[in-house]
């Protein structure tokens, strides 16, 4: 079972922001949406024992200031793990970023990806997310998918939007993209 993150940071805040998406349609209790080209800030643990805390380490270290001019960049919601490449970890950067605009990080291993415009199909949850949970809501969304003919790339991600020591209304989603 996955630990959530256990946070150095007890005073940290997400900054939602739905304006990345748009819902194009909802299915029975799954949501196809849109989503604008981002980039984000990577990096995948291969210790793998806590692996999720210390990815959430690594990267709030460098949105806090663990880079070459020590500027602190607004934290984002959600933060998206990518449960198909080995639980890699993403930090959306906030749109005044480009990757010429944004400070080196101090750690090698932080990496920026950029995406693409894509749909992707979704489904939420509340509660804290572990792998059992994140399995059968995997499962959920596929059967809904599968019902109404809709490819994806079977590449799950978790978005998780509230921080750890929010114990109430919770929100979490898992994602796929859908192919076109």
């Amino acid at each position: 079972m996955k630990k959530l993150f256990l946070i150095l940071f007890p005073l940290l805040s997400f900054g939602q922001d739905s304006s990345t998406y748009e819902v194009i349609q909802v299915i029975e209790k799954i949501e196809i949406r849109a989503y604008n080209p981002a980039l984000f800030a990577s990096y995948i643990n291969n210790e793998q024992e806590d692996a999720q805390n210390s990815s959430f380490r690594v990267l709030a270290n460098y949105i806090f200031g663990a880079n070459e001019t020590a500027e602190e960049i607004a934290m984002t919601s959600p933060v998206v793990i990518r449960l198909f490449n080995d639980d890699e970890m993403l930090f959306r950067m906030p749109e005044k970023y480009n990757k010429k605009n944004l400070p080196k990080p101090n750690n090698e291993n932080v990496k920026f990806i950029e995406t693409n415009y894509v749909q992707k199909a979704v489904i939420k949850y509340s509660g804290y997310s572990n792998t059992e949970k994140e399995n059968e809501k995997i499962k959920e969304l596929k059967t809904i998918l599968e019902k109404y003919n809709i490819p994806h790339n079977n590449k799950f991600e978790l978005f998780v939007y509230d921080p750890p020591y929010k114990f109430f209304n919770r929100r979490n989603e898992i994602s796929v993209n859908v192919l076109k």
